[in-house]
């Protein structure tokens, strides 16, 4: 295992880990897995949250980090996503979703530049 040093505001980057992990542990199926990688490059870095759910439905991904966007079935509020977002925004990077095959697992990527 190799420590990594993760630069931006801690508290941010901690609240929107903490929200991406909270949907995938929501939202994934009772009994899933929910794995959390980070990595970095020369340029960037990033930290990913897989679950092992379907993923989200595709009106919801299109829309992925506006406030108050949530699928039927969710319980949340539909802010989660949109402070993780608004966290990218602040630090320069992005918000990614990806399915890793259109039925199973869901991973969604806090990505930021790394100087």
């Amino acid at each position: 295992d190799t420590a990594l040093l993760a630069q931006g505001d801690r508290h941010l980057l901690e609240q929107a880990l903490l929200n991406i992990t909270h949907n995938a542990m929501e939202h994934g199926p009772q009994n899933g897995t929910v794995t959390l990688t980070a990595g970095q490059t020369q340029t960037r870095q990033w930290l990913q949250v897989t679950d092992s759910g379907p993923g989200m439905p595709e009106e919801v991904q299109t829309r992925m980090g506006q406030r108050f966007v949530k699928s039927r079935r969710s319980r949340g509020s539909g802010l989660g996503l949109a402070i993780a977002h608004s966290v990218m925004t602040r630090h320069g990077g992005q918000l990614r979703s990806t399915a890793p095959t259109p039925a199973h697992g869901h991973t969604v990527t806090l990505e930021w530049p790394w100087t």
